[in-house]
């Protein structure tokens, strides 16, 4: 904290400035002084943080919350929160970041599929079952993911 932006050192330093005209305080003056000491203290060192960094506040349905309860293991709530955001920050996997591109990929697949009918209605063949199979397996995946 910079010095000029809250002058006191310490408490003992603001008791000596306040109490310095007051002959004899008594308990609770002291008690009293104190108080308003550390208020001012904490509301200069919440508004300087507040410079430094961005605060959000989030909000999360009972569903989430319990998940978030099961997966955070042995960590606190923020901890467990602060490990997710840092975790996709630092990743460079961008491919399902992106819900739009996600569903691009799936329109794509799902063309695929309609393509790969077509042509089973053309030419009966076992290859060509497996495929469309194998494309509706990924479709199937693709539609959990897009929508748990």
């Amino acid at each position: 904290m910079s010095s000029e932006a809250f002058p006191y050192k310490s408490v003992h330093e603001y008791l000596e400035e306040e109490l310095s005209l007051v002959s004899n305080p008594s308990h609770e003056k002291v008690k009293k002084t104190k108080r308003t000491y550390w208020k001012r203290y904490y509301k200069n060192y919440r508004r300087q943080k507040r410079n430094l960094r961005k605060e959000f506040t989030l909000g999360f349905d009972k569903e989430r919350l319990q998940l978030i309860d099961t997966k955070r293991g042995e960590l606190s709530i923020s901890k467990f929160l602060y490990q997710i955001i840092d975790r996709e920050l630092e990743s460079n996997d961008n491919l399902f970041n992106n819900q739009e591109q996600l569903s691009k990929l799936h329109l794509q697949l799902m063309k695929l599929i309609s393509l790969t009918e077509e042509l089973l209605d053309n030419v009966n063949s076992e290859l060509i079952h497996q495929i469309l199979e194998r494309f509706e397996t990924l479709e199937e995946s693709f539609e959990q993911f897009i929508n748990p």
